[in-house]
């Protein structure tokens, strides 16, 4: 199926100096339908919502934006830091929604699995399901963020 003019337009926003120096794509060259649709079988399989990642990532950071800067012990496995770098950003999904620029730093002690993301990051799981694309800095694929996250054994 081709993609829809739509998202080829996002997928644009999505490039290197669109909305951010890095963009959120890495070296994927997949259509960001596939992207999408890869992920979204992947969350469907581990019985799961993007939702449900999404909220427990939002449970770890907004635990971090309690100190931060400072690492803080989260349900006595897990180690966040939550730095702030000021400002927003806008989704390059064009949903006229900004996010915060602040980044969580999460290491899940138990299994020595650090990840990384932004608040940006959680409004895209919750709200398009979108993980970033494979290279990306702050991509996270939803099977390594569920076990992480405790969501699954």
């Amino acid at each position: 199926m081709k993609q829809s003019p739509g998202l080829k337009r996002i997928q644009e926003n999505m490039q290197p100096g669109a909305f951010t120096a890095h963009g959120f794509l890495g070296d994927d060259d997949r259509a960001l339908k596939d992207i999408l649709r890869q992920d979204n079988v992947v969350v469907e399989k581990l019985n799961l919502s993007h939702a449900q990642i999404a909220g427990r990532m939002q449970y770890f950071t907004d635990h971090g934006k309690e100190t931060l800067d400072i690492p803080v012990t989260v349900d006595d496995d897990y180690e966040v830091l939550v730095d702030d770098h000021r400002g927003e950003i806008p989704c390059p999904f064009a949903d006229n929604q900004k996010a915060i620029k602040t980044n969580t730093k999460f290491t899940n002690r138990k299994l020595g699995i650090t990840m990384y993301w932004s608040d940006l990051n959680i409004h895209m799981i919750r709200y398009h399901g979108f993980y970033e694309g494979k290279g990306s800095f702050f991509r996270n694929d939803p099977d390594v963020l569920a076990k992480a996250l405790g969501l699954i054994d």
